[in-house]
């Protein structure tokens, strides 16, 4: 349960102790200034996340993630989120005995993401009936209670989920440059999300956590990131540094390769060092900032803070 006295979403001071959210954020996750009930504990998702095969209620992937719906209240009753089939519009994150706070850990990344400029996906923590924070995000194409066209890039690449390890960030690059109808845009954006999972120890971005997005308007574009996790704080003996080869490499990068990589989505010299630079400098200055603002452990935050310190110095 929250008891820090700051809001769930953005990790700032609440006006009021007993408050669990701003009303702005709340609002931004939810579409409402009322926090919906969740009115399950951690004992009953474990024994769900158990089941999920048979329950259709799970969201591909290896950390547990369920599918919930958002049922709107009345004036007089509370909106609550409840847990059904894969079209839910949220998805759900509880807290695992394999991974020490992952959704503090995600939260953070998500946050820090947020704080660098960089479009995520809508995310926050919420209590179980029993206490403990789970990691929760609106669905990206979900909009309006349409459908959107969204599609990872296994799907893009005609790769099964079990490919989904077996590709290079080149390859998203040029599949970007062909369907993106804001290719340029999108290929900076892409460059400087990947700079960012290097920063933060993000090993697990794989083709199915980069997504193209169709808008209501029709334009399709990079999605807003999701699935951002600092996996080598949560896996220390993950020895790789992306999940994705990039100039040939998963490990030991330099700056060196990703002025290739820059090369190779077609980003000018000027693009890529004024890229480089931003996201390099936007991390260590909201990192602290973040930090202090996050749900995680002391020894975790120092851990992150150590490591991205080092990232920084390897590439700067």
């Amino acid at each position: 349960m929250n008891n820090t006295g700051r809001c769930l979403c953005c990790g700032l001071p609440l006006p009021e102790q007993d408050q669990l959210y701003h009303a702005k954020c709340l609002k931004r996750l939810f579409g409402s200034q009322r926090i919906p009930a969740l009115n399950y504990t951690q004992d009953e998702l474990n024994a769900l996340a158990k089941k999920t095969v048979l329950s259709r209620i799970s969201v591909p992937g290896v950390q547990p993630k369920l599918s919930l719906h958002l049922e709107h209240g009345t004036p007089r009753t509370h909106s609550r989120l409840t847990l059904v089939g894969l079209e839910g519009n949220y998805i759900l994150k509880p807290q695992t005995p394999q991974w020490r706070h992952l959704p503090e850990a995600e939260h953070f990344c998500m946050l820090l993401a947020r704080n660098c400029h960089i479009a995520t996906a809508e995310f926050g923590l919420i209590p179980l009936k029993s206490g403990e924070l789970s990691y929760i995000t609106r669905r990206m194409d979900r909009d309006s209670n349409k459908k959107l066209h969204m599609e990872d890039f296994c799907q893009i690449l005609n790769k099964v989920t079990a490919q989904k390890y077996n590709g290079s960030m080149e390859q998203i690059g040029r599949a970007l440059r062909e369907y993106s109808d804001v290719a340029g845009l999108d290929a900076i954006r892409l460059f400087e999300l990947t700079v960012f999972c290097f920063l933060t120890g993000n090993s697990d971005m794989h083709l199915k956590n980069f997504s193209l997005l169709r808008r209501e308007n029709g334009t399709v574009e990079l999605s807003p990131a999701y699935d951002l996790v600092p996996v080598n704080i949560i896996l220390p003996e993950d020895t790789e540094e992306l999940a994705l080869t990039l100039n040939g490499k998963k490990r030991r990068l330099k700056r060196t390769d990703f002025e290739k990589y820059a090369a190779s989505l077609k980003l000018t010299s000027i693009q890529y060092s004024k890229a480089m630079d931003r996201i390099i400098s936007l991390v260590e200055d909201n990192l602290s900032t973040v930090l202090s603002a996050s749900f995680l452990p002391e020894d975790m935050r120092n851990a992150i803070e150590a490591l991205v310190s080092d990232r920084i110095s390897r590439i700067s």
